[in-house]
C-alpha cells in the first residue's frame, strides 16, 4: 500500500530532525529534552527513535523490550512498537533495531498503517536519527522532514563532521531547512576557534569542491547556546553529592572573576564585542604569566578570533585595514588593566581556590556510582584553608555592591554545604530518599526511570518526601553556617541578613531547596524543573526559538507558554 503524496507532505511539515555528524555531542538527550518541553506546553508529540541503539529508551531508563519484542511481533500492527513515555508525548520505536534497513522498514510500516492516525494525534513529530552519513540509516529520513536541528559542541572535529554531515544531507533533501543547536558551548577557545561558525570551520578543512555555500541554503540558523554542566551530562553520572556542591561552589566563584574582570576601563579603545571577547580570554586563565606577554597572548587570540569568523572575503579586507591588531595605545591601555588585576588581591585568591575546586571535581568523576557513601576526600584541607582566606580577605576589600555582597554569601553557604554533604548521615538522607531497583543481575541501582517520571509528572508522594528532607537538612545547614562563623569571626560579614538583621532563614531555605533539588536530579539528562541552572534556561530558550520557526511556518499552532 502506497503512502498518499498529500498526507506525507503533510506530515513533513510538522517533523523535524536531531542529527549530528558525530556521536558524544548529546544528540538524543537534546531530541528529548525538545520532546518534554513540548508535552509540557500542551503539544502532542511523537519522538521517533530511529537510532538502531534506541539511545532514547536507554536515557528514559526503560526495561529492555526485547524479551516482548521478537519475531512474533514483528509482523504485529505498528501501534505495538508506540509507548507512552508522559503526558503529550510517546516514544516511537523504542528498542534496539540492528538489522540492516530495519529503521526504514519500520518507519514505511508505520506510515501505511498509521499515518492517517498520527497526522489527528500528533501536532509534532521530533526523528531522532543516529550519528554519522549512513544512507539507510539516516539520510533516507530526510526525505520525511522539513526542518533539520544540527547539534554539535565546541570542538574543531564536530564542527567538520557537522559539516560533512550537512553536505550529505542536503545532497539527498536540498529542501531542508537548517538549525544549529550547540552543547557545551564557550566563546573561548584554543587558537581564536570561533564556535559560532560551524560551517565556516568545517569548509577551512576541506578542499574546495567539498565546501559549503552558505548563500545556497534556505536558511541557516543558530538556536541555542548550551554551557556544559554534569547535571545534564549522561557521561557524568557518576558524580557524588561533593562532586554536586564542588560544582556549585566552582561555578559561584567563577561568576565572582567575572564580575571583577567586568570592570574593564570604559576608555579601552574597542567596542563592547572586542571589550567582552577580552574579559571571557583573562577570565580563562588560571594564572597571568608577565603583563607584557599576557598582552601578546591577549592580542594573538583576538586577532585569530575575528579572523576566523569572517569568510575569505571579509577576512582579506580584514588583513588590509588590520581592523584585528591592536594599535600601540590599546597595548599600552590593555597592560595597565592587566596590571591593575595582576595586582587585585581578591581575585589572586580566587585563582588559587578555583583550580583546586576543579582538580577536585575531576578526581570525582571516577570514584564510584552517584551518591557514592565514600566520596574522595583529596584536596579538601586545602580546599578549606583557601576558602577561609578568600572569605576573609574578601572582607578587607570593603564590597558595598549589593551583588557583590550576596555572590560571597552564596558562596560561604556552599561552603558550609560542603562541609556537611561528606556526613555519613546526610548522604544516607539522600540514599534513602532516590527510587531504587533491581537489576537483571539482583543489584540494586538507582530507578532513573522512576525518577524522570516524578520530576515530569511531578509526582505528590515524591514531593512530599522531598520537602521532608528539606525539613531534616535545613537545621543542619544553619547549624554548619554557625560554627563557621564561630570559628572565623570575620565571616560573620556574608551571613545573609533579613531586614531585622538577623540570618536570613528564607533565603537559605530557598538556596537549600535549590541545591537538593538539582543534586537528587543529577545525570538524568533532563532540564525540566531545574530553574535556577543556567543550561537549563538556555535549552528553554533554545527550544521556545525553535518553536516560533515551527509556527511561523504553520506547522504547529500553539501559543508559547513562559
Amino acid at each position: 500500500m502506497d503512502i498518499k503524496a498529500e498526507l506525507l507532505d503533510t506530515l513533513r511539515q510538522k517533523s523535524i530532525a536531531i542529527a549530528s555528524g558525530k556521536g558524544g555531542v548529546g544528540k538524543s538527550t537534546t531530541a528529548l529534552n525538545l520532546a518534554i518541553y513540548y508535552a509540557k506546553l500542551g503539544i502532542r508529540v511523537a519522538l521517533l527513535d530511529m537510532d538502531p541503539l534506541s539511545d532514547i529508551a536507554t536515557i528514559l531508563d526503560l526495561e529492555s523490550p526485547e524479551d516482548t519484542l521478537k519475531k512474533e511481533r514483528a509482523e504485529s500492527a505498528v501501534s505495538s512498537y508506540i509507548q507512552p513515555v508522559f503526558t503529550n508525548l510517546d516514544l516511537l520505536f523504542p528498542r534496539s533495531k540492528l538489522h540492516r534497513g530495519e529503521s526504514q522498514k519500520l518507519l514505511q510500516k508505520a506510515l501505511q498503517q498509521e499515518g492517517e492516525v498520527w497526522n489527528q494525534k500528533y501536532d509534532l513529530l521530533i526523528y531522532d536519527l543516529p550519528a554519522g552519513i549512513g544512507q539507510e540509516e539516516n539520510l533516507v529520513f530526510l526525505a520525511y522532514v522539513d526542518k533539520l536541528v544540527i547539534v554539535t559542541n565546541a570542538e574543531p572535529t564536530s564542527h567538520v563532521s557537522a559539516g560533512g554531515y550537512i553536505r550529505a544531507a542536503l545532497e539527498v533533501a536540498p529542501h531542508l531547512k537548517l538549525y544549529f543547536w550547540h552543547n557545551k558551548y564557550s566563546l573561548i577557545q584554543e587558537n581564536g576557534f570561533n564556535p559560532r561558525q560551524v560551517i565556516e570551520n568545517y569548509n577551512r578543512h576541506v578542499p574546495e569542491e567539498l565546501q559549503i555555500d552558505r548563500s545556497k541554503l534556505h536558511t541557516v540558523k543558530d538556536i541555542a547556546f548550551i554551557p556544559h554542566d554534569p547535571s545534564l551530562d549522561l557521561l557524568q553520572n557518576n558524580l557524588s553529592l561533593e562532586g554536586s556542591t564542588l560544582l556549585k561552589l566552582l561555578e559561584s566563584c567563577e561568576v565572582l572573576q567575572k564580575k571583577l574582570l567586568a570592570e574593564i576601563p570604559e576608555h579601552l579603545s574597542l567596542d563592547e564585542n572586542g571589550k567582552n571577547l577580552i574579559k571571557h580570554y583573562l577570565g580563562s586563565l588560571r594564572k597571568f604569566p608577565t603583563s607584557q606577554e599576557t598582552v601578546r597572548q591577549v592580542e594573538e587570540y583576538y586577532g585569530a578570533f575575528y579572523r576566523s569568523t569572517s569568510s575569505p572575503t571579509i577576512g582579506k579586507f580584514l588583513a588590509k585595514k588590520k581592523l584585528a591588531e591592536f594599535s600601540d595605545p590599546l597595548r599600552k591601555e590593555l597592560f595597565q588593566y592587566i596590571e591593575q588585576m595582576r595586582r587585585h588581591r581578591l581575585r589572586n585568591r580566587l585563582l588559587e581556590v578555583i583550580p583546586l575546586l576543579e582538580e577536585s571535581l575531576e578526581s570525582l568523576k571516577d570514584a564510584g556510582r552517584l551518591f557514592a557513601m565514600a566520596p574522595s576526600r583529596s584536596h579538601s584541607k586545602r580546599i578549606h584553608d583557601k576558602m577561609v582566606t578568600l572569605l576573609s580577605e574578601a572582607v578587607q576589600e570593603k564590597l558595598v555592591e549589593p551583588f557583590d555582597r550576596n555572590l560571597l554569601g552564596l558562596i560561604l553557604f556552599y561552603f558550609a554545604l560542603s562541609k556537611i554533604i561528606v556526613s555519613p548521615s546526610v548522604q544516607q538522607l539522600f540514599f534513602e530518599f532516590i527510587p531504587k531497583r533491581k537489576n537483571s543481575k539482583g543489584v540494586w541501582v538507582r530507578d532513573r526511570n522512576r525518577q524522570i517520571h516524578y520530576l515530569v509528572e511531578k509526582d505528590l508522594e515524591y514531593h512530599k518526601r522531598y520537602f521532608l528532607l528539606i525539613k531534616k537538612l535545613f537545621p543542619v545547614v544553619l547549624t554548619q553556617l554557625s560554627v563557621l562563623v564561630r570559628t572565623y569571626p570575620s565571616l560573620e560579614t556574608w551571613i545573609l541578613k533579613d531586614r531585622s538583621g538577623g540570618a536570613n532563614r528564607v533565603a537559605y531555605l530557598k538556596l537549600l531547596t535549590g541545591f537538593v533539588h538539582d543534586a537528587i536530579h543529577a545525570g538524568l539528562g533532563v532540564f525540566i524543573g531545574f530553574k535556577f541552572n543556567t543550561a537549563s534556561e538556555a535549552i528553554k530558550q533554545g527550544a521556545r526559538t525553535l518553536l516560533a520557526e515551527l509556527s511561523q511556518k504553520g506547522s504547529v499552532q500553539k501559543e508559547l507558554v513562559v
